[in-house]
C-alpha cells in the first residue's frame, strides 16, 4: 500500500480552484476571450476574508480595458495584487503562496 494512501484526507492538500484560475488567467493574458471567461469564473468565487468576490466587476473591467489598450503590465499588476490579497490570510492554512 503506498504511503499516502493510508494516511487519510489530512495528508492530502486540497487544491484551491480559485488559485488555479488566477494562475491560468496570468498565463492566458494574450487570449482575450479566455481572459473574459476566467474573469467571469473568478467573479463567482466569494472570499469572506476580503468580504467580496476575489475579482469584483470593477477589477474585471479594468483588466480587460488594460489588455485591450495594450497595457499588459497594468493588468498583470491588478491580478497579482488581488492574488496577494487572496493568499495573504491563507498562508497559515497551508494554502497559497509560491510553493503551492
Amino acid at each position: 500500500m503506498p504511503e499516502e494512501q493510508g494516511r487519510g484526507f489530512r495528508a492530502r492538500k486540497r487544491e484551491d480552484h480559485a488559485l488555479m484560475l488566477i494562475r491560468d488567467l496570468l498565463a492566458s493574458l494574450d487570449d482575450l476571450p479566455r481572459v473574459r471567461l476566467l474573469l467571469r469564473e473568478l467573479g463567482r468565487y466569494y472570499d469572506p476574508v476580503l468580504g467580496g468576490a476575489i475579482l469584483e466587476v470593477a477589477h474585471q473591467r479594468q483588466i480587460v480595458e488594460d489588455l485591450e489598450a495594450g497595457r499588459r503590465e497594468e493588468a498583470e499588476r491588478m491580478i497579482q495584487a488581488r492574488y496577494e490579497a487572496y493568499v495573504k490570510d491563507r498562508l497559515h492554512l497551508g494554502r497559497g503562496g509560491a510553493g503551492d
